[in-house]
């Protein structure tokens, strides 16, 4: 399984695809701890460990990578992604089958995905059953040997999952976008790579990505639930500290230069797809809470976003409009997405633009931005009872920043912004000669 993105800002829109769905969710990860109780463990081998306690019978453990498509050279291609279904393939000690019904006997999970830049398994269990599923995560990561008969079976795997993503144009239109604006570089191609390069793959390519990304240092355990902090202590030095990968740190690449376009490519569907770009803030930038704030507001999960007001309510065009901001260590990218019918595709473009326009030409009213704020902080708190994504973000902040930040550290930066910050980085991120455009229609 992968998703489109695990850093996505504002409209909390983690595009969930490639896995026979495509869903619309959102979760502003960077700042998306609760204000639970977080500890933090860092093991000698450098591996850190974050829990946050909750009163659940439920416990959800991930441990995330810091590596994804990002990392991935010219003839790796989606190997990331490979590396994340053969890890299920059979350890020293475990087949395949063995790691399939490892944790369902008791009604557990265990899964996996990867996106543009980190790597993550994880379970869902009983409290009974943390300590077996620790082990079991660690066993996949760890100790995987990576049979040949059994990575050629997952390439049939991997090469169905490309040609159905192939097959519906709203995964096509995604990838086609991100190839277009981060030209050249491996964080804007497809995350499940070519049917190509996946036919390619050897054990050792795949033992070769691991070594150079598989660093200590770029490895969280991520825990969320009645678990003891003495007892995760002890468990973590039991099954990680084995582990000793001290490679030199893998830099992302240096990303190219942007330049805007626009695409139109044909369809035999009835509908039209459409993209609207830009590249935007990475992920430390200090302005990534206006333009997120400017996103939830332009097309959030909500009715009374502009774009779903003018698209949609007054005019009818659209049956679901979006926008999102991805974020990325160097780079960011800040999308609108709608389906529209054919013969409504200009109409619909220009009244997207028109939202973004106004952002750009007139400073928000302070009860309209008041008003956009508590709505958005109201959006993250209730988000953030999703124990599951909170595990996931906790190992992201950690990997990403070192340090956990609260929802009411998050509050404090969304009350300070100010109009004219918001003014500001409308006029650096929607100006229309900066967009780019790519329809299928």
């Amino acid at each position: 399984m992968q998703r489109r993105a695990l850093v996505r800002f504002g409209c909390y829109i983690l595009h969930i695809r490639n896995n026979t769905f495509y869903g619309l969710y959102n979760f502003f990860v960077t700042f998306a701890a609760m204000k639970n109780e977080h500890e933090i463990i860092t093991l000698n081998n450098g591996i850190r460990v974050v829990l946050q306690k909750t009163q659940s019978n439920v416990v959800y453990c991930g441990l995330m990578i810091g590596t994804g498509t990002a990392h991935e050279l010219a003839h790796e291609q989606g190997i990331a992604h490979f590396i994340e279904h053969v890890l299920f393939k059979g350890t020293k000690k475990r087949s395949a089958r063995d790691i399939c019904y490892g944790l369902e006997h008791d009604g557990g999970e265990l899964n996996a995905f990867t996106s543009r830049e980190s790597t993550i398994v994880y379970s869902i269990v009983q409290n009974s059953q943390f300590e077996k599923a620790l082990e079991i995560i660690c066993d996949l990561v760890f100790n995987s040997v990576f049979p040949e008969n059994e990575l050629d079976k997952e390439k049939g795997v991997v090469i169905s999952e490309i040609n159905s993503a192939d097959c519906n144009l709203s995964e096509v239109i995604y990838d086609k976008s991100m190839l277009l604006l981060f030209k050249g570089n491996a964080i804007g191609k497809p995350i499940l790579g070519t049917v190509k390069s996946v036919k390619s793959f050897t054990a050792n390519d795949v033992r070769t990505f691991i070594k150079r990304n598989y660093i200590n240092n770029k490895i969280v355990l991520s825990v969320v639930g009645n678990i003891d902090i003495d007892k995760l202590n002890s468990l973590a030095n039991k099954y990680l500290m084995k582990y000793n990968n001290d490679s030199d740190v893998a830099q992302c690449e240096k990303i190219n230069d942007y330049k805007p376009f626009k695409k139109e490519f044909s369809s035999d569907s009835a509908q039209a797809f459409c993209i609207i770009s830009n590249r935007a803030y990475n992920i430390n930038d200090s302005r990534s809470t206006g333009l997120s704030l400017l996103t939830n507001m332009l097309g959030g999960p909500i009715f009374s976003s502009l774009l779903n007001i003018s698209l949609r309510e007054q005019n009818g065009l659209v049956y679901d409009i979006s926008s999102s901001y991805e974020a990325f260590i160097n780079s960011g990218v800040f999308q609108i997405y709608f389906e529209t019918a054919r013969k409504n595709l200009k109409k619909s473009i220009k009244l997207a633009l028109a939202e973004l326009e106004n952002l750009r030409s007139q400073k928000i009213k302070k009860s309209d931005l008041d008003y956009a704020k508590h709505r958005f902080i109201g959006q993250l708190i209730i988000q953030n009872e999703n124990y599951e994504q909170r595990m996931i973000d906790n190992a992201k902040m950690l990997l990403l920043f070192d340090k956990i930040e609260t929802v009411d550290m998050l509050k404090s930066k969304i009350d300070a912004l100010k109009s004219e910050d918001l003014h500001q980085i409308a006029n650096e991120i929607f100006v229309e000669d900066k967009l780019s455009f790519i329809s299928y229609s």
